[in-house]
């Protein structure tokens, strides 16, 4: 892949070389300073060594890319332009020369090549033997230089700082292994294809307008004499920008076979039945929902990983603290040797290994869906009462409550809820009903309620059905209690969608000769549908 500084930084070098008299406006850029002394060029001086002929050879054989394609300009020729460069150029018998002039047979190949072994051994400007820093080399990788080596791999002894007019070549004792960022990783090795696919399937190559060159305007349209692409995925803002080479990350990545079965189950959770693009939006959110947690940004959730760590989902307003785990690196933990099997340095972090599976759906997205009923948003209908939200600080409930009050005092009233964004699962059914001692605490009409309740929801072919749960629900009028109506399963995921597909309607069922034993006035602080995976 072509990360999007790479092909930008190609379309100049490949303008650059088409035309001498581009050198001036690139040395405004990148400027004279620090050159070495010398009248021969960086080619000419790898020319001279003797040892570094399959290097050479890979130099003349690669391209140089613009726009996704291949230039007449090979990296040879970008060596003995005016440009600046720092060469680190491995000495014979230490790479493969062979396997990679065949990858440049192709054009594929060719971009291949080019990016993970040529530019990974060249970088704009002077780097000396004795820097210790990060250089960016042509591929946008910041590779490490120290005194005595480079990328870990050592300088041939005596071999540093050759000069030439237009840079410096330093003889390495071996190649400079290719690293991958996160994202490359997944969307390029096969044992990551099955989180990998996802993301390759939203990648788009866009022009950039503002690094484009503009040569006019034809029939109302811009024309462009150097058109700048940029790769794009729309997924990179959902994920934290798992490509970018400058973060640095953690990413669990579950091996194929785990893959199946997790992303799998997530399908069943997000049936969207018929409504329009179902099966789009089936993938889309049941690769979201298993992958959020994968990923974690060292700088922000894992300060302390000893004692716990925050997924990228995290959010601070979330009040039951998703996307927390903590003792990860401990027996059990998601990072623990029970889970991962081994790891893979990335040049933005590194990928752990997925052996085994260490979330339950209900640990990352089958969470519970609370419908606060004092929001009068959230009411569909009504009938026979009178209604009234409070609000209130108090520890054992949310932000309010919703006062339903009989028309009469012998009206049996109902009132229908909606309920958003349920997955296609079985939840217990349960409304959280108040004492009425929260708003008046001397209040002694202790009374519980007592009521019946249905649900209204849509089959996978789009046919709305109603289901009456059975039972009576009585509650413990002396506390917050979260009383279960009954369990159900649902057969179409709302996530993400307008529309609730799901409403839930309670009713008063009190009989004129049980109102002296019943409250007909209910406090009711939300309703609350509690994920069951009960074998």
């Amino acid at each position: 892949m072509k990360t999007n500084n790479k092909i930008q930084m190609f379309a100049v070098a490949a303008v650059a070389l088409a035309a001498v008299a581009c050198t001036d406006t690139w040395d405004e850029h990148y400027g004279n300073e620090g050159r070495p002394v010398s009248d021969k060029s960086l080619l000419q001086v790898m020319e001279e060594q003797g040892d570094l002929g399959d290097f050479l050879k890979v130099l003349r054989a690669t391209h140089v890319f613009s726009n996704n394609k291949p230039t007449k300009v090979t990296y040879a020729d970008l060596l003995a332009s005016d440009q600046t460069f720092t060469v680190w150029a491995p000495k014979d018998g230490l790479f493969n020369v062979d396997s990679l002039l065949a990858e440049c047979q192709t054009v594929s190949g060719d971009s291949m090549c080019g990016q993970h072994f040529v530019q990974n051994h060249i970088a704009h400007f002077i780097t000396n033997s004795t820097d210790e820093k990060q250089v960016l080399m042509l591929n946008n990788k910041y590779l490490d230089a120290v005194p005595g080596s480079f990328q870990g791999v050592s300088y041939a002894s005596g071999r540093v700082n050759g000069a030439a007019k237009n840079g410096v070549l330093h003889v390495l004792s071996g190649g400079v292994p290719y690293l991958y960022n996160i994202y490359e990783a997944l969307t390029t090795l096969s044992g990551y294809s099955g989180v990998g696919s996802f993301f390759k399937g939203y990648e788009k190559l866009e022009l950039d307008e503002n690094a484009s060159i503009q040569s006019g305007i034809v029939d109302g349209n811009i024309v462009y004499s150097d058109s700048v692409m940029r790769t794009t995925n729309i997924l990179f803002g959902r994920f934290d920008r798992i490509n970018e080479e400058d973060s640095s990350f953690i990413m669990l990545v579950p091996e194929n076979r785990v893959w199946d079965k997790v992303y799998n189950e997530a399908l069943s959770y997000f049936n969207y039945g018929s409504v329009n693009q179902a099966d789009s939006l089936q993938r889309l959110y049941a690769h979201q929902a298993v992958i959020r947690d994968l990923v974690y940004n060292r700088k922000y959730g894992c300060a302390h990983m000893e004692d716990s760590v925050c997924s990228i989902a995290y959010s601070k307003y979330d009040e039951e603290r998703r996307h927390v785990y903590y003792n990860p690196l401990a027996s059990g933990g998601i990072f623990s040797s029970d889970f991962v099997r081994d790891t893979m340095a990335c040049s933005n972090g590194a990928i752990y290994n997925l052996h085994e599976w260490p979330f339950k759906p209900e640990d990352i997205y089958f969470y519970p869906v609370k419908t606060e009923a004092e929001y009068e948003s959230m009411m569909t209908d009504y009938k026979d009462c009178t209604y009234a939200s409070r609000f209130s600080a108090a520890d054992s409930i949310s932000d309010g409550y919703l006062v339903i009050s009989p028309r009469t005092n012998s009206s049996n009233w109902t009132m229908e809820f909606q309920i958003p964004s349920v997955l296609s699962g079985t939840y217990d059914i349960c409304a959280v009903v108040l004492p009425r001692t929260v708003y008046n605490a001397t209040d002694r009409n202790i009374r519980p309620c007592k009521f019946k309740a249905s649900i209204g929801y849509e089959t996978v072919d789009g046919i709305e059905q109603s289901f009456d749960f059975e039972d009576e629900v009585k509650n413990d009028p002396y506390r917050v209690d979260t009383v279960k109506i009954g369990t159900f399963t649902i057969p179409v995921c709302s996530y993400g969608q307008p529309n609730a597909k799901v409403h839930l309607t309670l009713e008063c069922s009190i009989s004129r000769m049980e109102s002296g034993r019943y409250n007909r006035e209910m406090y009711l602080d939300c309703l609350y549908f509690k994920p069951n995976r009960e074998e």
